[in-house]
């Protein structure tokens, strides 16, 4: 598994983490509780620099600058660079951009980060830092405390964080994400952002300022929303499932096309099977119970993970609040609650 952490000239990985948890690649530089600001982790994961846009001129293959009979040099209009400024005076360039491109720091996205969870600069719990690519893109995982589902009956605590992605290279945008998974490398990101409950994205132009203000109605983080999405699960706890109340929700998820072909025929009940079975396993009705909670999950859990799709097609399902697996959560949500 490759974890793409950008390893410095001097041995280092770039990146920082809460010594709570020892990550996975066992990479980068643990931190005390009392060490976890925006600043402090920044510092200790090496992801401070700054990132400045140049204009981008031609090089021939013996490395030699193209100029003009006037001796300027040739400069390639409709593009720019994305150069590193590095503390001892050096630079690396990062990729080409288009002229629309606005650098946003990492430090500037990640203060926006905290902004979004009501956090000061001083008190919130940075949970990890990281650099990524040779320093193309950039994450954090801010840790927002569990949730507790049920204090007096199964204890479903749900872990909370808020994932900041920040990109040098034009392709990835300024992300925050409400996650359960704790990101750690380039794989537990993506995991995270395939696993989100909600995410917002802007793109690094003029108006990435204005648009990161709403970020905060769009990821539901406020306190307000914690309370409403424990009282929404505490109701899906007290509603008890059955064989008939699974069929139907199950049928309503993914139902029957009016005309199937044998192969469609075939592929629903398959579908059908493997909701099924993720129903009855330990992280749902195995570790807590018959209830519309479980079966909620397992719905879940097959349109992010086990559906017939490559990982890139299910994280942006995920993240499209708008797309037919949004909607199908939404939708499985409103069936469950109906059969109290």
């Amino acid at each position: 598994m490759a974890h793409n952490i950008e390893i410095g000239k001097d041995g280092r990985a770039k990146m920082a983490y809460s010594n709570r948890e020892i990550p996975w690649h066992r990479l980068g530089k643990p931190m005390d509780k009392d060490a976890l600001t925006a600043e402090q982790m920044l510092v200790a994961a090496q992801a401070d620099f700054d990132v400045v846009l140049a204009s981008v001129a031609a090089i021939d293959a013996e490395g030699n600058m193209l100029r003009n009979p006037d001796g300027t040099p040739v400069i390639i209009d409709d593009s720019r660079a994305t150069v590193r400024v590095n503390p001892n005076g050096t630079f690396d360039g990062l990729s080409t951009v288009g002229t629309r491109f606005v650098v946003q720091q990492n430090r500037e996205v990640l203060d926006r980060a905290l902004d979004v969870v009501g956090a000061s600069k001083g008190d919130a719990v940075v949970d990890t830092v990281g650099v990524l690519d040779g320093g193309r893109e950039f994450f954090a995982c801010i840790d927002l405390g569990g949730l507790i589902i049920d204090p007096t009956g199964v204890n479903d605590q749900i872990e909370r964080f808020l994932l900041v992605r920040n990109g040098h290279n034009g392709k990835t945008p300024i992300t925050f994400a409400n996650t359960s998974i704790r990101a750690v490398c380039k794989n537990t990101v993506i995991a995270g952002l395939d696993a989100a409950r909600s995410v917002f994205t802007a793109r690094h132009t003029r108006n990435a300022d204005s648009a990161m203000e709403e970020a905060q109605t769009v990821l539901r983080m406020s306190t307000e929303w914690a309370a409403e999405f424990s009282r929404t699960a505490e109701k899906l706890l007290a509603i008890p499932m059955n064989p008939v109340k699974i069929d139907k929700v199950i049928s309503t998820a993914f139902p029957k096309k009016t005309q199937e072909t044998q192969r469609q025929e075939e592929n629903r009940e398959q579908v059908w099977a493997i909701v099924r079975d993720i129903y009855k396993n330990s992280n749902n009705a195995g570790g807590y119970g018959e209830n519309g909670w479980s079966m909620l999950n397992a719905i879940g859990e097959y349109l992010d993970h086990y559906r017939d799709a490559d990982m890139l097609d299910r994280a942006n399902a995920s993240m499209n609040m708008y797309s037919w697996v949004s909607k199908t959560k939404v939708q499985s949500e409103k069936f469950i609650l109906s059969l109290v």
